[in-house]
């Protein structure tokens, strides 16, 4: 081969070469992981895996779910240990977690309206007995009730609201059994079954309220909080470090409704990611407006 050729060639392939490993190392910059905050709550379970589909499918931005309860996860985003976390509840249920971190973190956007979190009792317990969490104090009532309320993670704001609500009504020898979502559900379905009474620390956008019929305890006092926003809070630096996520938690924004919708396809099927697909599918015209630019 003559010599001039035989050295353009080698030229040529180190060329190649040295693109290919800056693809390759910009794809491996490209594609490090968001890592999102998640706990086996229903509705971030939903709002979460919408994100991750979109994310993946349209953006290839690869997402990690990290489990952590909701304390650890605003702490952890403030840190920058973790990057994003999609269940932020405010005014009231997460004030004071918001309080501590919000000078060490991003508010992105509010992703839902309208949510809730209250006491329920299903819907065959007479209202006339039962329709305020004053009534709670009726001596009939607390011992149809074993003087128990059923709650979720003790690290929850709405336990700590409910903790507040306890005192605020002088509901003196109620005890407020901390569980988690799993179990609060279980007792509520055995309650169903039998007809019993039962008060659960509840949510709305919640899929049991597709499932069961079940109405909030009214709460003159306001101890549980009133309408909620739902926000996405970033560590600082996830606005450089992933942009066009950041446009795209900047224009994502669900419905109570919607999140409902997704909660009750997941539980039922087990399978929170493929909910989440089919419901992306199903509505282009919200993709279309999440993915602006």
């Amino acid at each position: 081969m003559n010599s001039d050729l035989f050295k353009s060639l080698i030229a040529r392939l180190t060329v190649s070469t040295v693109v290919a490993m800056s693809v390759g190392v910009g794809s491996a910059v490209a594609a490090e992981p968001i890592k999102m905050a998640v706990t086996n709550w229903a509705d971030v379970l939903a709002v979460a895996n919408v994100a991750k589909y979109v994310l993946e499918a349209n953006l290839q931005q690869p997402v990690q779910f990290v489990q952590a309860d909701i304390g650890i996860q605003y702490q952890g985003v403030a840190r920058g240990d973790l990057d994003i976390m999609v269940g932020g509840w405010l005014p009231v249920t997460h004030a004071a977690y918001y309080a501590k971190y919000k000078n060490d973190m991003d508010d992105v956007g509010i992703i839902y309206t309208g949510a809730k979190n209250g006491w329920a009792v299903p819907a065959y317990v007479p209202e006339s007995e039962l329709s305020s969490v004053s009534d709670l104090n009726k001596p009939d009532v607390k011992s149809k009730l074993n003087g128990t309320i059923d709650g979720i993670e003790p690290g929850g704001g709405l336990m700590q609201a409910s903790e507040k609500t306890i005192k605020a009504y002088g509901l003196n020898g109620y005890n407020l059994q901390s569980s988690s979502e799993a179990g609060m559900l279980a007792g509520v379905q055995r309650a169903y079954q039998s007809k019993q009474w039962v008060v659960a620390t509840v949510w709305s956008p919640h899929w049991l309220f597709q499932k069961w019929q079940m109405r909030y305890l009214k709460d003159p006092k306001g101890t549980l909080g009133g309408e909620e926003q739902v926000h996405a809070f970033a560590s600082k630096q996830f606005a450089t470090r992933f942009p066009r996520a950041d446009v795209f938690f900047k224009h994502f924004k669900l419905t109570l409704a919607d999140v409902e919708a997704i909660e009750l396809q997941g539980n039922s099927t087990n399978d929170y990611a493929t909910a989440a697909k089919k419901f992306v599918d199903a509505h282009p015209e919200k993709l279309k407006a999440w993915l602006q630019q």
